[in-house]
């Protein structure tokens, strides 16, 4: 029994010097219980640190309402008499003079709408006009070289130039024929109105015909087969024919010509 006491003994103190040394380690800050002894039981004690409840009180406020006080004051009422006054409205009559307006005609207006009017007119036809002989100017200077050309080629098919044996002489006047007859459709279209256009194209054809006449005389005259004397009349009735119409359409056509505005004949 002494034994053990003694080595419970040894066992407190061992308790007791750690409980001491964890203390100094740990700053002093955490309470060190008391060694319990294994023989004595050791009633631990627990003690609970309630934290501290702040309670702060808004005191209430507390609107009192004072009831409006209403005085009411009798109204005194004063009667004066009044005198009243009746008096007659004043009328004022204005007279206001009537104006007399003259209608009068503007003549002077009318009259120089009617100048403005005539003067617009002369001049569309003047301008008119001068287009017109424009017109007819550039035709005449078209066709007056035309018309001589075609007399000069119509010289040379009654020459004989167009049934001559020379080749080359038959086909200077087939140029030379076409050159004019060329040169008069080229004007047609250019003419100042109808009747010339129609005139000069006459013109042209008229000339062909009459080369294609000879030409068919030239023909019949040289063929292999020898010609009638019925065959040979109407040729020969056919080239004066063809001759007098290019005849008629040539002078016509200069007449027209030379009646311009200004013309010189063809000659």
């Amino acid at each position: 029994m002494r034994g053990t006491r003694r080595v419970a003994l040894r066992v407190a103190v061992l308790v007791a010097a750690l409980a001491c040394s964890w203390a100094l380690i740990g700053g002093g800050s955490v309470a060190t219980a008391a060694p319990v002894s294994p023989l004595a039981p050791a009633d631990a004690t627990s003690t609970t640190v309630e934290p501290t409840t702040t309670t702060t009180t808004v005191p209430a406020t507390t609107t009192t309402t004072v009831p409006a006080t209403t005085t009411t004051v009798p109204a005194t009422t004063t009667t004066h008499p009044e005198h009243a006054t009746t008096s007659a409205p004043s009328t004022t009559t204005t007279t206001v003079p009537t104006a007399t307006t003259s209608s009068s005609t503007p003549w002077g207006l009318i009259v120089l709408i009617v100048v403005l009017v005539i003067a617009i007119v002369a001049v569309a036809l003047l301008l008119a006009a001068r287009k017109k002989r424009a017109v007819e100017s550039a035709w005449r200077h078209a066709v007056i070289p035309a018309v001589s050309d075609a007399r000069l080629a119509r010289e040379s098919l009654l020459s004989g130039n167009a049934e001559s044996e020379d080749p080359q002489v038959r086909a200077s006047v087939e140029v030379q024929v076409e050159r004019a007859a060329t040169a008069l459709e080229r004007a047609a279209p250019g003419a100042p109105d109808e009747q010339a256009g129609t005139m000069t194209s006459t013109a042209a054809s008229a000339l062909r015909n009459l080369a294609f006449a000879i030409e068919a005389d030239r023909l019949l005259r040289h063929g292999t087969a020898a010609p009638s004397g019925a065959q040979l009349a109407q040729a020969d009735e056919a080239r004066r024919a063809r001759g007098s119409e290019l005849d008629t359409a040539l002078a016509r056509l200069s007449t027209r010509v030379s009646s311009g505005r200004g013309g010189s004949s063809a000659r």
